[in-house]
């Protein structure tokens, strides 16, 4: 049994969820609606609503395969859609669509910050491994701060930052590098069975799914352990703690 050192979580429906995501959108098609005045083109509210989301399904369509895009492209996809070229106006959209996220109503998962409290505590090494899209690291960074949870994780990492999402080992890589510790000591926790336990797993890690607020039921190969808590996390990695002491 390898001695566990270090646990990684996943970020959105690991540690935090968005209670609404509506103060945000708002002020994104505002946004668009705005610049795009600037430009001479208006657009409806209602036309703003379309073009955003057509916009990040194609963020998710790439993220399902493997491709990292964030607010930028976002912006450029949606300026694009009002035969808008005008890059100036495309990168202060971008920054709209990234700064919104700081109107967004984030709450912690029940027990987390418990959790990571206790893990440290334990003496468990902490990090962030999280994508991001329309909220980048630097906002990321703020929604953990809000609730408490900044301080614990020693490492964070972001795909904005990385220039790569889950499941590149690249994200994997650089948290254990960062805290100085091999994947055969680490265990990743995620909701997601794709990213998280895939590319945890592929990069020699040990995983826990939680399903907590998001069931992942796609038939891709699940976790080593599948958790419904935080408590039950704590759990896990006593036995891991116990096993690994045993002669």
């Amino acid at each position: 049994m390898e001695t566990l050192r270090a646990v990684t979580f996943d970020c959105w429906n690991t540690l935090i969820h968005e209670r609404s995501f509506e103060p945000a959108r708002r002020l994104r098609v505002a946004a668009v609606c705005d610049l795009c005045g600037e430009a001479g083109r208006p657009v409806s509210r209602e036309t703003a609503v379309e073009w955003i989301a057509a916009a990040h399904a194609r963020h998710i369509a790439l993220w399902d395969q493997g491709e990292g895009t964030w607010a930028s492209d976002m912006a450029e996809w949606v300026m694009a859609s009002g035969g808008i070229d005008e890059p100036d106006l495309t990168a202060r959209l971008g920054r709209h669509f990234e700064e919104a996220g700081l109107a967004s109503e984030i709450e912690a998962l029940p027990g987390a910050r418990e959790a990571l409290a206790s893990l440290a505590e334990r003496g468990i090494r902490l990090a962030l491994v999280c994508d991001t899209g329309f909220s980048s690291g630097r906002i990321v960074r703020e929604y953990l701060r809000r609730v408490g949870m900044l301080d614990p994780l020693e490492v964070l990492i972001f795909s904005d930052e990385v220039r790569v999402p889950k499941p590149h080992p690249r994200m994997f890589e650089a948290a254990l590098a960062a805290l100085g510790v091999e994947p055969r000591h680490a265990i990743h926790v995620g909701d997601l069975r794709r990213t998280d336990v895939g590319g945890a797993r592929a990069f020699g890690m040990r995983t826990v799914r939680i399903r907590a607020t998001n069931d992942d039921r796609s038939e891709l190969p699940d976790a080593d352990w599948v958790t419904d808590s935080h408590a039950e996390i704590l759990g896990i990695v006593d036995r891991q703690l116990s096993a690994a002491s045993r002669p």
